[in-house]
């Protein structure tokens, strides 16, 4: 399987959950960036910082 639906189904077991945003780290020198289902308890993803690459236009 590749990561694209590893990925998606990581997802979609927590859709219609409360998900949040969060970080490990500084406020202002974030080592991880986190995806937190709220319902489940559970981190969904986790990226260390470095590896994260801001889109725009979002």
């Amino acid at each position: 399987m590749d990561r694209d639906m590893d990925l998606w189904n990581a997802l979609q077991k927590h859709m219609g959950h409360n998900v949040k945003i969060t970080f490990e780290g500084a406020e202002d020198n974030p080592e991880n960036i986190l995806l937190q289902c709220e319902d489940c308890h559970f981190d969904i993803l986790s990226a260390d910082i470095e590896t994260v690459c801001a889109r725009e236009n979002c």
